[in-house]
């Protein structure tokens, strides 16, 4: 596994390199008053737990490129992610059109789960056993039009309400950025 995440960190950093002086080309200091957002990454790691009984993602926003890769790390507890999708979990598809949902099964302390993104656009997953506790993140692929991104709509109101005012902040996140960069 350690031979996997160094050849990921190596074409990370190849791909930051190349990314940094396209997001220059943009707009000068894009998403500089938030760190997770701006700068996207060909490989990016969000790690699990079960902190005080409810689920935690950190970060709980990646920015990838185009065909970069998100890898889901256990810490602690059990955790099944999966992108908010009617074929998956929930009644509303919260990730771009043409893009397949995904699940991951349970995963336990330890365990990790990757998937490969190459459609650009605005990704909402959940931990499905801690949605309760707002145990949702996103993943945000290349520069898409904020307007034509299902996952910057308002949450279906069948989601429980932490899970709603978590994905509700990180929307309001990423809709900043990316009408900065649209102007």
């Amino acid at each position: 596994m350690s031979g996997r995440r160094t050849r990921r960190r190596l074409l990370s950093a190849s791909a930051a390199s190349v990314v940094a002086g396209f997001a220059g080309c943009l707009k000068e200091e894009v998403g500089g008053d938030d760190p997770l957002l701006g700068d996207p990454e060909a490989y990016a790691e969000v790690e699990l737990s079960s902190a005080n009984a409810g689920g935690q993602i950190e970060p709980p926003v990646v920015h990838l490129v185009a065909g970069g890769t998100v890898e889901w790390v256990v810490d602690s507890g059990d955790h099944e992610i999966v992108a908010y999708h009617p074929d998956t979990h929930g009644d509303q598809r919260r990730i771009p059109d043409g893009a397949e949902p995904w699940s991951s099964g349970e995963l336990g302390p330890g365990d990790a789960f990757d998937r490969v993104l190459d459609d650009e656009g605005v990704y909402d997953y959940v931990s499905v056993p801690y949605e309760s506790a707002g145990a949702a993140g996103s993943v945000v692929v290349g520069w898409p039009d904020p307007d034509e991104e299902p996952g910057l709509d308002p949450p279906s109101e069948a989601y429980p309400d932490a899970a709603k005012d978590a994905l509700e902040r990180r929307s309001d996140r990423v809709r900043a950025l990316l009408e900065e960069v649209h102007e």
